[in-house]
């Protein structure tokens, strides 16, 4: 029988915590491409992002037995990435040219929506309406909306990253999720009211 995810990163973590080397590398390998993604989202500058996130790691790796064990690996990486990245963008000189990075940061919902709609051969039009009803959600929507099916992230875990209560997470996502159905039911509508 396999073990529970969270099982999993605690070991490897407590591995890391220990100086495991190999463990530290399946840190990296599993979670630096999710959050150099989620940086790139963030600040739309790929170097500052990379950067970061390289500086990131090697500070993770030279606390590391200092650290406490975080009931969720990932969640806590993404937080404090997220962190590092407002920090960096206060004492940085890339600062000029990284794109408002401020509590109220613009960022990019793909998910995997694309894919599927390739999959079941939906017409590009309907990828055009959901990227335009998806940029009509204000930044922390999007944000909220990201972590929790993007990133499948519970709602304690995006309240601790976007530092808001656990009851303004879930509102977030539902208000989002009312928004999105409501401008799908409207651009439906006048859709179909247009070819008659």
């Amino acid at each position: 029988m396999q073990e529970p995810k969270a099982q999993t990163d605690t070991k490897t973590w407590q591995a890391f915590q220990s100086g495991d080397r190999t463990a530290f590398e399946n840190l990296l390998n599993q979670y630096y491409p999710a959050l150099l993604n989620y940086g790139n989202r963030l600040v739309r500058n790929s170097d500052f992002a990379q950067d970061c996130l390289q500086d990131f790691f090697i500070d993770l790796w030279n606390r590391r037995e200092s650290l406490d064990t975080p009931h969720s690996v990932k969640a806590y990486l993404i937080s404090s990435y997220r962190r590092r990245l407002f920090k960096e963008k206060d004492r940085s000189f890339w600062h000029k040219n990284v794109t408002d990075l401020e509590d109220e940061h613009d960022i990019e919902v793909q998910f995997n929506i694309e894919s599927y709609l390739i999959k079941n051969e939906i017409e590009h039009q309907t990828l055009v309406q959901l990227k335009s009803h998806l940029a009509t959600l204000s930044k922390r929507q999007r944000e909220a909306l990201y972590l929790r099916f993007y990133q499948e992230l519970e709602y304690d875990e995006i309240s601790k990253i976007m530092t808001i209560n656990h009851h303004s997470a879930v509102n977030l996502v539902y208000e989002a999720l009312r928004l999105l159905r409501k401008n799908w039911v409207m651009s439906t509508v006048i859709s179909f009211l247009m070819t008659l």
